[in-house]
C-alpha cells in the first residue's frame, strides 16, 4: 500500500481533476448508501409482514371454538327458494287408463288433477322448453313432485316438477 501512495504522490494532477474525482466518489458513496438502505428497509418490511402473518395464524390456531356465523345469517322470506320439497320420487311402472294416474317403483300411486302444477315456475326457473318435462306420463319416466298428504292412497300431486325419460326422451 505504501508503494501505491508513493506513486500517487508523485503523480501531479490538476486541482480540477482532483475535484471531479472527489465529486464522483461522493456520488458513488451516496448511491451505495441508498442501495444499502433500500435493501435494509425491504428486509425490515419483510420481517414485519412475516411477524404479522404468524401472529394471525397463531391466533387462529389457538382459537379451538367453532366459528359462529348465526348472527350474520339473514333470512329473506320474500326471496326465491333455492330448492323445492320433493316427496313424490320414483320411476313410473304403470300408467292408468286416464293417463293422469300412475304407480311408481316405490309403490306410491299418484293422481294428477287439474289443480296440479306442472313444471317449475318462479323467477329462477329455467324456461319451460329447457325443463325436464314430457307432455305425457309413460312407463320409465322419472317423476319428481310434491304432495300435501303423503299418507293418502293414492296421493294427489300438488306439483310435478320432473317427468322425464332419460333413455328415450320425447318433447
Amino acid at each position: 500500500m505504501s508503494d501505491y501512495k508513493k506513486v500517487m504522490n508523485q503523480v501531479r494532477a490538476s486541482e480540477e481533476f482532483k475535484s471531479k474525482v472527489q465529486k464522483e466518489m461522493m456520488e458513488y458513496e451516496k448511491k451505495v448508501k441508498r442501495v444499502l438502505m433500500k435493501k435494509i428497509s425491504l428486509l425490515v418490511g419483510s420481517l414485519v409482514a412475516c411477524a404479522v402473518i404468524s401472529v394471525v395464524v397463531l391466533s387462529n390456531i389457538n382459537n379451538n371454538g367453532a366459528l359462529d356465523l348465526t348472527e350474520r345469517i339473514v333470512v329473506d322470506n320474500s326471496g326465491p327458494a333455492a330448492s323445492a320439497v320433493v316427496n313424490i320420487d320414483g320411476v313410473i311402472t304403470k300408467v292408468g287408463e286416464d293417463g293422469l294416474s300412475f304407480k311408481l317403483d316405490n309403490g306410491i300411486e299418484v293422481v294428477v288433477t287439474d289443480e296440479t302444477e306442472l313444471g317449475i315456475d318462479g323467477p329462477t326457473a329455467p324456461p319451460k322448453e329447457e325443463q325436464l318435462f314430457e307432455p305425457t306420463f309413460r312407463v320409465g319416466n322419472l317423476i319428481g313432485g310434491f304432495t300435501e298428504d303423503t299418507s293418502a292412497d293414492p296421493v294427489t300431486a300438488a306439483v310435478i316438477y320432473t317427468n322425464w325419460n332419460f333413455e328415450n326422451p320425447i318433447r
